[in-house]
């Protein structure tokens, strides 16, 4: 059920359609300050404005345009309600623990509210209800389980028979009181006060790798420039630098789908809502520049492991018109997210050697509340204040030896991919490389990720990841080369786009 209209088009966010305002420069010399933030989205852009209020000489700086990763590409739900998080944190961590994450992401909420309230934002802010529904009864046990989480930790709900929207299903768990908006216009206020205020911000600078001198921090720069701070903040969803922690073994990348419609129905636009289980489909409006939106998001799948990424938007295509009156898609566009080993974000100091150097990653898609809250934790870690949340999401907290099987299934299905892409046949040659496609092929007994652009023009790279020599494979609906082992993901033309690579593919010759 291919929509050729919406796939002949590049993918492109709601969100991202009309762009930052002001313009943003790009590092063209070496610079001091007190501390160096990395990674221009939700985590990045908060953290700085939070320094900035504290009082301390930040530069912000990202490897492309602020806002066009994930904070871009988001549905920019602002919950803390967190799939099954609950229960789970309760049946391995403990009660406390549990209580401190929802604090945290209350935390990280109710600071967005309030900087909306202060400044008077214009970002289509609209306060919704949360609904986390089963589609079978064994996801309505599920639920009541987490129900049962709810109640020890006195988090608001309801159990909800009819669910809303019309969707069929077994049950639902509702929460009041969270909300929704337009996550580029949100941030975009910050790039502006933060830019007339004075504060350095750079776009096209991408960070290489880190220098520690004593106290000191230097971020040598793609484009040869050093920032020498106090304090390092990588805020860039996978780090690109890991300091010896070993993220690769912890993270897990996936990537998840979004598709928009312009909807003129009635619709229970007061709920945002997401089905349990693993075949997801997460649901919200947006009114937006006048036009009401239906977005239908879901289907995720670990990097560089699906059998065709389109069909993935084919399906969250063909749930929209079996639920609602919409035609084709306006948008569509996806994102990649990280997730740890206990589905709890990685926030804090880089490891426990690392002092000076902090990080936020491994959100597992819910980035607007963890990155929110995660620039209020860090923030007080660089200002040198205690924190009753620095245990429970610190990146050293030893979870490996209590979440041993999450470890060895992530590892040894990275072991599988490795091997999958050394010895699997390639079927294709570059004869079958028509116009506006690509793929891995056989090329003069090597294997080559190829593209031919919509001019015929054709793009030739090595198909082995930078990162760690893993094979890339072909992601028809991005025109992307993704790694299947740790996320790395290449434009066609063999560019890093995101991801824990930094060096592009070589060039293959003909």
């Amino acid at each position: 059920m291919d929509d050729p209209g919406i796939f002949n088009q590049k993918s492109l966010s709601l969100w991202l359609k009309d762009g930052l305002s002001g313009s943003i420069p790009e590092l063209t010399q070496d610079i001091a300050c007190d501390v160096c933030i990395v990674g221009a989205g939700i985590t990045g852009i908060t953290t700085a404005y939070r320094l900035h209020e504290a009082g301390l000489k930040a530069v912000l700086i990202d490897k492309q345009e602020p806002v066009h990763l994930a904070s871009g590409n988001t549905t920019a739900k602002f919950t803390f309600q967190h799939d099954l998080i609950y229960s789970r944190i309760i049946k391995n961590d403990g009660l406390d623990k549990a209580k401190l994450y929802y604090q945290a992401q209350m935390d990280g909420l109710n600071y967005v509210r309030s900087l909306i309230e202060r400044h008077g934002i214009p970002c289509d802010f609209k306060e919704t209800s949360s609904v986390i529904y089963a589609k079978t009864q064994k996801q309505l046990d599920d639920l009541l389980v987490e129900k049962s989480a709810y109640e020890q930790l006195n988090i608001p709900h309801e159990i909800i028979g009819d669910i809303p929207m019309g969707i069929v299903g077994t049950g639902g768990l509702k929460v009041p009181g969270q909300f929704e908006l337009n996550p580029v216009k949100y941030l975009n206020f910050f790039i502006s006060i933060l830019q007339k205020d004075g504060m350095p911000i750079f776009q096209n600078t991408a960070a290489k790798t880190v220098e520690e001198e004593g106290d000191l921090v230097k971020v040598l720069t793609q484009n040869g420039h050093t920032i020498t701070c106090n304090h390092l903040v990588i805020a860039t969803a996978y780090p690109f630098f890991e300091g010896g922690g070993m993220y690769f073994t912890r993270l897990e990348a996936s990537r998840s789908y979004l598709t928009t419609f312009p909807i003129t129905q009635a619709a229970d636009d007061e709920y945002m809502m997401i089905s349990s289980g693993e075949d997801t489909y997460s649901l919200r409006f947006s009114d937006t520049d006048g036009v009401k939106y239906l977005l239908v998001g879901g289907q995720g799948h670990k990097v560089g492991q699906a059998d065709s990424e389109i069909d993935s938007y084919n399906r969250l295509i063909l749930f929209a018109r079996s639920h609602f009156e919409v035609d084709e898609p306006a948008f569509r566009w996806s994102a990649q997210d990280y997730k740890s080993l206990d589905s709890i974000p990685y926030i804090g100091r880089l490891t426990a050697k690392h002092h000076h150097i902090f990080t936020a990653t491994g959100f597992n898609k819910w980035g607007m509340s963890n990155g929110s809250f995660a620039a209020l934790l860090m923030t007080d870690l660089i200002r040198g204040k205690e924190s009753k949340y620095e245990e429970l999401f610190s990146p050293s907290r030893g979870e490996v030896k209590e979440n041993i099987g999450s470890f060895l299934k992530a590892n040894l299905d990275v072991a599988k991919e490795f091997i999958k892409g050394k010895t699997a046949p390639e079927e294709m040659t570059l004869e079958d490389i028509k116009n506006d496609e690509g793929g891995i092929i056989k090329l003069d007994g090597k294997r080559v990720a190829a593209y031919r652009d919509k001019s015929g023009e054709l793009f030739l790279s090595d198909s082995t990841c930078t990162h760690l020599g893993c094979e890339l494979e072909y992601n028809n609906a991005e025109r992307s080369f993704d790694c299947p082992c740790h996320g790395s993901r290449f434009n066609y033309d063999g560019k890093v786009i995101e991801g824990p690579a930094m060096v592009d593919l070589k060039r293959a010759e003909r």
